[in-house]
């Protein structure tokens, strides 16, 4: 079990660190957001541009979202699953068998 929760602990770090990685990636490659604001900053008045950013604009801060929170996540999960699998090898190391 201890084991378990080792290489389970290192998973869940490598799998937040990817996935704030491909969000990030996500966010700055939107183009659907990127051009809709820029249409909104040139013609601050115009319809079409600000339904489009409208539209846009939850994708994209949802892909920041993952971008700022998946890596944290990842590693404080992460690090209480490899600490409860070194305690649970350490206790069972101290434990007589008999």
């Amino acid at each position: 079990m201890a084991t378990y929760l080792k290489t389970l602990g290192m998973l869940l770090v490598v799998l937040g660190i990817a996935g704030s990685l491909l969000c990030w990636r996500g966010a700055v490659n939107d183009e659907a957001y990127h051009k809709a604001r820029l249409g909104v900053e040139k013609y601050p008045g115009n319809m079409l541009y600000t339904t489009e950013l409208r539209v846009a604009e939850p994708r994209h801060m949802l892909l920041l979202a993952g971008a700022y929170s998946s890596a944290p996540i990842g590693l404080v999960l992460g690090s209480i699953c490899v600490g409860v699998g070194s305690l649970l090898a350490a206790s069972s190391r101290r434990r007589p068998s008999g």
